[in-house]
């Protein structure tokens, strides 16, 4: 969902009355008038779905509005629902942004949206939508409806699939979990989205396999360029366009129409840690996004990367969850400690005394074009065998409204 402090002032209650522009319905001129100078904040004074036109205020004077002439070009006119036809920021397919007190998504009641959707979802779902809620996506659109008022922003549509696109994911390769261990907790609502090139799961849960085992059975072609070499390793790093027990969430959302960039946040964890740095048989998780906005940096659509532009594996720069160590020839500091690995199956073992690695929690954000119809897939997937397996965590997805959003991950600093 949005959070308040990723909102500008772009996002407007109303317009002003200084080169904006109010909006009035069912009164002349001069009534508006009086109204304004009672208020310094006009807002619309018309009800969703009246088919009498208004009038919107343009500095000192007023313009009138058909119903049907959608004055502030924003896809909807009054006739077809919108609520403020001054300000394009207003209409059946905007985000309503929590606690403005603003209605902008015409609904009839102000700061609806659902902070949350994912309570009592099961583990073991194997529902797509189920796999979008868990991650922060509660909306769900029609892909052509017929009344306007449906054009509304959401997901429309959803799938688990290999990392080519294809059918045929392990059914355990994704889980929707309370947890990952007792130190990772979801970052908003009660479920996060596990993906993994092992079982998606933790000890103790139906369906768990030690990740070192992997081997969920299934191998087909990687996202279309890819592997790429990591810019972490000394040496270029062969591998083949072979993706092996690969796991994917692929969706395909309407972006709203007063939203510029989404945010999500992830921990990658991998067994690859310390034995198997910079080798040919790392794991990738990459973010692919398809959107007409501008995402420099984001190599063949991947907005997850580090400040080195590695995608995320055990060669990244934000490996910080372990036990500080020299491994592959290069020195791991380790700042988080190892705690959060506890309870995940990437903890100490027998077979690794100190345990594997995690990066903790991070955030990514990207642009995208308001209204656009933008797809998202999540992947993850095993290069060179079967072993060894890799689990990424997704949740709290976002919408941004401020424009010039840049692709970028980073640490967050305080996660729950």
């Amino acid at each position: 969902m949005l959070a308040r402090d990723l909102l500008p002032l772009l996002l407007l209650t109303s317009c002003s009355a200084g080169g904006g522009a109010a909006i009035a319905t069912g009164a002349d001129a001069s009534t508006a008038d009086a109204a304004l100078d009672a208020s310094d904040a006009p807002e619309a004074i018309f009800e969703t779905g009246m088919n009498e036109g208004g009038s919107c205020r343009q500095g000192d004077g007023w313009i009138g509005v058909d119903a049907d002439e959608d004055y502030d070009h924003d896809g909807w006119s009054i006739a077809q629902g919108d609520c403020n036809d001054c300000d394009p920021n207003t209409n059946p397919g905007a985000y309503d942004v929590p606690g403005n007190g603003v209605d902008e998504d015409c609904s009839g009641v102000a700061d609806d949206e659902p902070a949350s959707c994912d309570d009592g979802i099961d583990l073991t779902s194997n529902d797509p939508q189920d796999g979008a809620r868990a991650v922060g996506l509660c909306r769900f659109a029609q892909e052509s409806p017929a009344d306007p008022r449906e054009r509304t922003w959401g997901v429309l549509s959803a799938a688990y699939v290999l990392a080519d696109g294809t059918l045929g994911m392990h059914y355990a390769s994704h889980g929707i979990l309370p947890d990952f261990g007792p130190f990772v907790h979801p970052q908003q609502g009660s479920r996060l989205l596990a993906l993994s090139s092992a079982a998606a799961r933790r000890p103790g849960d139906t369906g768990y396999r030690d990740p070192v085992q992997g081997d969920m059975g299934t191998s087909c072609a990687t996202p279309p360029g890819w592997p790429k070499d990591f810019p972490s390793c000394p040496d270029p790093v062969s591998t083949t366009p072979i993706a092996n027990d690969s796991a994917s969430l692929a969706l395909r959302v309407r972006v709203p129409t007063n939203a510029h960039g989404l945010s999500f946040k992830l921990t990658f964890y991998t067994t690859e840690f310390p034995g198997w740095v910079c080798k040919q048989f790392d794991d990738y998780f990459v973010a692919l996004l398809g959107s007409t906005a501008s995402n420099p940096g984001a190599q063949d659509g991947n907005i997850a990367f580090d400040p080195q532009g590695n995608a995320l594996s055990v060669n990244t720069a934000f490996l910080e969850v372990c036990e500080p160590q020299v491994a592959g020839g290069k020195a791991f500091t380790c700042l988080q400690g190892n705690q959060a690995l506890e309870g995940t199956g990437f903890e100490a073992s027998s077979e690794e005394p100190h345990g594997h690695a995690a990066t903790g929690w991070l955030e990514t954000k990207a642009a995208v074009t308001p209204g656009e119809d933008a797809e998202l897939r999540f992947v993850i997937w095993d290069a060179g065998d079967h072993l060894r397996g890799s689990t990424v965590l997704l949740d709290d997805f976002k919408w941004i409204a401020d424009p010039g959003t840049k692709p970028e991950t980073i640490r967050v600093e305080n996660p729950k």
